[in-house]
């Protein structure tokens, strides 16, 4: 019975809605980093923050682009109608919260803004840049 009740309220959506949700949540939370870096670091030297973007490609190349295939080839091995939060894996889903708790806590223990800026931007830059993977590969 509680099979039934958990199948019939459950949020199944196709791959293709998979793949769009994945690729909207990294485009999305990565400019809304890239944004709050930007008003974070305020005035001040122009080439930290470039060094910052820098790192955050080599990130979304060499480490998030992996991620982001992973992720791709288990969304494309799924099933239509699964539920729409396995749009990421338990292990995806632990990461981002442990980055979001990372987030909080670089701003709590009084690190100086201007450097959280730069972890900001390099991670927003990353995901923003990484999102591209899952854009090609969602058709409407």
């Amino acid at each position: 019975m509680l099979a039934n009740v958990v199948q019939r309220w459950k949020p199944g959506v196709s791959v293709s809605t998979h793949l769009l949700v994945a690729a909207l949540l990294w485009s999305f939370i990565g400019i809304y980093l890239l944004v709050r870096g930007v008003l974070l670091y305020g005035a001040g030297l122009w080439w930290p923050p470039l060094l910052a973007l820098l790192a955050g490609a080599l990130k979304g190349h060499y480490l998030l682009a992996r991620s982001a295939g992973k992720n791709i080839l288990r969304l494309r091995a799924m099933k239509d109608n699964s539920c729409l939060g396995a749009v990421y894996s338990l292990k995806m889903w632990l990461l981002v919260l442990l980055m979001m708790l990372a987030g909080r806590v670089l701003r709590v223990v009084g690190i100086p803004e201007q450097w959280v800026a730069l972890v900001y931007l390099a991670v927003g830059f990353a995901l923003f840049l990484s999102s591209r993977l899952f854009w090609r590969q969602w058709r409407p």
